[in-house]
């Protein structure tokens, strides 16, 4: 069967260890406001494949004990860490340096994105007087003059000697004479980046297929891709088995497509200098991964790709700004009210979860904990110094329509950037603004200037059952309101009116 979308689909997010508050407090900022502390890196690959060698025995203990298939508390076993190696400096991306964005932030583009500069996949996109379109696996061009569209090329969005069977093609992004088109294939186990050139006359050809090594992905509101410049930056997650901690399975990997081409033909693009992660424990059956931020130069004549990593909790929310990646993670369940920070709650008792920023000119991640979840890419913005996100206490980020179906209370958390450090230290109750609670789940949110707006996105009608399309109201807190939107000056601290 052959598949073929125009959903946005994303890659799933990177996540950072959120297993406890530390005492640790914030440091202090540089002059550029980035954090003085960042996270630790494996030293070197004997560090990282003893911890894997761990691992795998843990996991045979819990097969051995799991024979009788007697299941109990016991049968969890929870890796411990070891010491930390001591802070390094900054590890560079080679080739992922960030270029200057002002050609690419001027030039004119009908992509509606989220941050200036920092284009998002789309399935249409423009070239001069020429549209692009992306549809049913196949690339297109237009000409657009006078009061005529006139057809001029059309070329698969697959290799030419490849079967499209089993695969998504649904986004694309276009740099210069270069057009990226994103897929995801079962067949072959990855995400797809198929390159085409387009020339002065609209005309498209091929130029080569490159694959990625990655899980599977989904989500309703979230695209895969991003591109600043001539980067194309990708949050890859790659989910470790408990039962089978291999890192052949989950190690990012690059390759080019060629017929008769074999899994053999990855290779790694990850050393372990280059994977960092808290000193906390990391428990492999509640949900452990390898957050991966993968940089491919589109300049290049024979695309190249780079990887950093953070070795941590699952998540499921990720977001772009021109200077950094923000990935959520959070526990599995995350009972947690705003109000309750706002009145003095001891935070040592709260359900945790945190966020992590790995900035775009390769510096170390840093990172801080915090409590609740977004419930989009859209609920964060990153601006004058500080990371601003709308929070729900039941939200459950973007897998396959869980943001269409988030539930709980609501509160603005704002942290300085300054204040993230080695993933120790916590948000404080004062970061969190309580706000008005809304009946439905099915909630959408954006930062537009100077404020916040978010509100109920359900289509009612005059009968008593609400509808909307994606699953029923859930939420029956008895002070949320039904059908309204909300806007504050989220700086100001003001009332949401």
């Amino acid at each position: 069967m052959v598949y073929f979308s125009a959903a946005a689909r994303s890659f799933l997010l990177i996540s950072v260890v959120a297993i406890g508050f530390g005492a640790q407090t914030s440091v202090a900022a540089t002059d550029s406001g980035a954090p003085q502390k960042v996270l630790k890196r494996f030293a070197n690959e004997r560090e990282f494949d003893a911890l894997m060698q761990r691992w795998r025995d843990a996991a045979a203990v819990r097969q051995r004990e799991m024979q009788p298939m007697k299941k109990s508390k016991a049968d969890a076993v929870v890796v411990q860490s070891t010491a930390a190696p001591a802070a390094a400096p900054p590890v560079m991306l080679e080739g992922s340096k960030v270029g200057a964005l002002s050609d690419k932030a001027e030039a004119e583009s009908i992509t509606n994105v989220q941050t200036a500069g920092v284009d998002e996949g789309g399935i249409v996109k423009n070239v001069g007087d020429y549209l692009v379109i992306l549809r049913r696996g196949r690339l297109f061009t237009v000409r657009v003059g006078g009061n005529a569209l006139s057809p001029v090329s059309m070329v698969d969005a697959y290799a030419p000697d490849a079967s499209p069977g089993g695969a998504w093609y649904d986004e694309m992004l276009i740099a210069g004479n270069t057009i990226a088109v994103i897929g995801y294939s079962y067949e072959r186990g990855g995400t797809e980046i198929g390159l085409f050139n387009i020339d002065g006359q609209g005309g498209l050809s091929y130029r080569a297929t490159h694959h990625l090594r990655s899980n599977d992905y989904y989500s309703s509101r979230n695209y895969a891709s991003r591109l600043i410049g001539n980067k194309l930056i990708f949050y890859t997650p790659m989910q470790i088995n408990g039962w089978n901690p291999e890192p052949a399975q989950f190690m990012p990997a690059q390759r080019r497509w060629f017929k008769g081409v074999k899994p053999a033909d990855f290779k790694r693009i990850l050393p372990a200098t280059k994977i960092f992660r808290t000193d906390d424990d990391l428990d492999l059956m509640q949900g452990v991964a390898l957050h991966t931020v993968t940089t491919c130069d589109l300049s290049a004549a024979d695309m190249q790709c780079d990887s950093m990593a953070v070795l941590g909790v699952s998540g499921r929310v990720f977001y772009v700004s021109a200077e950094a990646v923000y990935v959520w993670t959070m526990q599995a369940r995350n009972y947690w009210h705003p109000t309750r920070l706002s009145q003095g709650v001891d935070a040592q008792t709260m359900p945790l979860s945190a966020v992590i920023r790995l900035p775009l000119n390769g510096a170390a991640p840093s990172a801080i904990k915090t409590t609740g979840s977004p419930i989009d890419q859209l609920s964060f913005l990153e601006e004058g110094g500080y990371l601003n996100v709308l929070l729900r206490s039941d939200a459950r980020g973007e897998a396959m329509w869980k943001a269409e179906n988030s539930q709980g209370r609501f509160a603005l958390l704002r942290v300085r950037i300054a204040d993230f450090d080695d993933g120790r230290s916590a948000a404080k109750p004062n970061n969190y603004q309580p706000l008005p609670n809304l009946k439905s789940g099915v909630v959408q949110n954006r930062f537009i200037g100077s404020y916040l707006i978010y509100g109920d996105a359900v289509a009612r009608t005059v009968t008593p059952q609400p509808q909307h399309g994606w699953g029923r109201n859930r939420d029956t807190a008895p002070d949320s309101m039904d059908g309204i939107a909300f806007a504050l000056r989220y700086a100001k601290g003001d009332a949401p009116q």
